[in-house]
């Protein structure tokens, strides 16, 4: 575990992830050595974003499609999330036309 992963927790969980800056915070925390839980709504380019943050930087990615305005949002991440210990959190999910 790196000293960052130490400080922050060993999860960190980023919405938004499948591009752009939520994408971003997603591989600077992977680098940092954090494992990624990714939450976003298009499954297929989460799956890809997800894969490539895995290869690159050898932690523990799991996407998750999973839409922030649905009625069972709570449900759904409360059971992705299970027990682990998730120390960050950045919420970038946003419609950009």
């Amino acid at each position: 575990m790196t000293a960052f992963a130490a400080r922050y927790g060993p999860w960190a969980l980023v919405a938004g992830a499948s591009e752009g800056i939520g994408e971003a915070f997603a591989d600077a925390l992977a680098r940092r050595g954090l494992d990624l839980l990714l939450v976003a709504r298009r499954a297929a380019k989460l799956e890809a974003t997800a894969a490539a943050i895995a290869s690159r930087h050898g932690v523990c990615v799991i996407p998750i499609s999973l839409d922030l305005g649905a009625d069972d949002l709570e449900a759904r991440l409360t059971a992705a999330v299970a027990d682990r210990e998730v120390g960050r959190l950045v919420s970038h999910a946003a419609v950009a036309p």
